[in-house]
């Protein structure tokens, strides 16, 4: 006997991997009934704080960035949208793949949080 929980249907593992590009997504995620499952509700929440954590990160770049003896890190600001694309879509392709993983500092907010939604 497998001690492995199935796989949850596909539709589901598509909507939850969606969440992490979209971040609309996983705010529906948590917004409807779908976030009953354990599965949608770890994904939602975790994209969700994802993308919040992408735009905290954003704005304190930008702010930070406007300090006169750190003004040339504007100039590496180009590489901050590329890099969350790609582990978006990582994270994305493992969803999908049905797996699940913690994302460093981001999993212990939704964590922590999402039990308020």
């Amino acid at each position: 006997m497998s001690t492995e929980s199935p796989l949850p249907s596909q539709s589901d593992r598509l909507l939850a991997a969606l969440g992490y590009p979209i971040c609309v997504v996983a705010f529906l995620i948590l917004l409807t009934d779908v976030k009953k499952d354990p599965y949608m509700r770890h994904h939602g929440s975790q994209a969700l704080f994802w993308s919040i954590a992408w735009l905290g990160l954003h704005f304190a770049w930008l702010v930070v960035a406007r300090l006169p003896f750190l003004f040339w890190t504007l100039k590496l600001y180009p590489l901050l949208w590329p890099a969350w694309l790609g582990l978006s879509l990582y994270y994305a392709v493992q969803t999908y793949d049905g797996k699940t993983f913690s994302i460093p500092i981001v999993s212990d907010w939704a964590q922590k949080y999402s039990r308020l939604l």
